[in-house]
C-alpha cells in the first residue's frame, strides 16, 4: 500500500499533541487515531505500534536539533571551543523541543525512558550528535587514546543528561556552565600537550 504523506503528517501531528498534552506514557494508539480522527487501523498500517510512532517523533526532533548544532558550530574551529559550545548548544536547544525535553529531562517512567533509550534510531542519533561535537578533535588526532572513542562519546552523552535531568543549584549562568564544561570534559577528551 502506497504511503498518503497527507495521513502521515496527520498520525504524526496528532500523537504529537496527545504526547504533550496528556503525557507519553498516558498515550495509547486509540487516543491518536481519535485526535487524528481516523480509525484505529490506519494509525496502526503506519505505526505499527505506539513505541514505533513516538521513535518516528523523537528522531525527528533529534534531527533538527542536529541540523541546528551542526550550523551554530560552524563558526568555532578550536577543537575544544566546538565541544564546549556544542555540549552548551544542546543543553540550551533539548528543551525547545517538547518531545526531547520529556524523554531527556521529564517524569516519564523508567521503563519508557529506557525503552526509548536503548532504541538503535536514538542511540544512531544521540552518537551522531555526540560525533559531531568531537569530531574536530578526533580529525586533528587530538584526542585522547585512554580509553575507546565510542566511551568518551558515550560520557559526554551522559554529561548532557545529567545537566538537563538534574539542573545544578550552583551553575546558573551560561558563563558558570561554559567554564564548569570546560574544565569536565577537556581534560579528559583532549591530549593536554597539543601533540598528535
Amino acid at each position: 500500500m502506497p504511503i498518503d504523506e497527507d495521513v502521515l503528517t496527520t498520525i504524526l501531528q496528532a500523537a504529537k499533541h496527545c504526547y504533550l498534552h496528556y503525557g507519553i506514557d498516558k498515550t495509547g494508539m486509540q487516543d491518536i487515531a481519535k485526535q487524528a480522527k481516523l480509525a484505529r487501523s490506519t494509525v496502526y498500517r503506519y505505526y505499527p505500534s505506539s513505541d514505533d510512532l513516538l521513535l518516528a517523533l523523537i528522531s525527528a526532533e533529534m534531527r533538527d536539533m542536529n541540523r541546528q548544532l551542526n550550523k551554530k558550530l560552524a563558526r568555532f574551529q578550536a577543537p575544544e571551543d566546538i565541544i564546549v559550545e556544542g555540549v552548551l548548544i544542546a543543553i540550551k536547544a533539548i528543551p525547545q523541543h517538547p518531545l526531547l525535553s520529556q524523554v531527556f529531562a521529564g517524569d516519564n517512567s523508567s521503563a519508557l525512558r529506557q525503552k526509548i533509550w536503548n532504541s538503535p534510531t536514538i542511540v544512531a542519533l544521540g552518537t551522531d550528535l555526540m560525533a559531531t561535537v568531537m569530531q574536530h578533535a578526533v580529525e586533528q588526532e587530538q584526542l585522547q587514546q585512554t580509553v575507546r572513542r565510542e566511551i568518551l562519546i558515550e560520557w559526554v552523552y551522559r554529561i548532557l543528561l545529567s545537566f538537563l535531568s538534574l539542573p545544578s543549584n550552583w551553575i546558573k549562568t551560561d558563563k558558570q556552565l561554559r567554564e564548569t564544561l570546560r574544565a569536565l570534559l577537556i581534560p579528559v577528551l583532549l591530549k593536554s600537550d597539543g601533540k598528535k
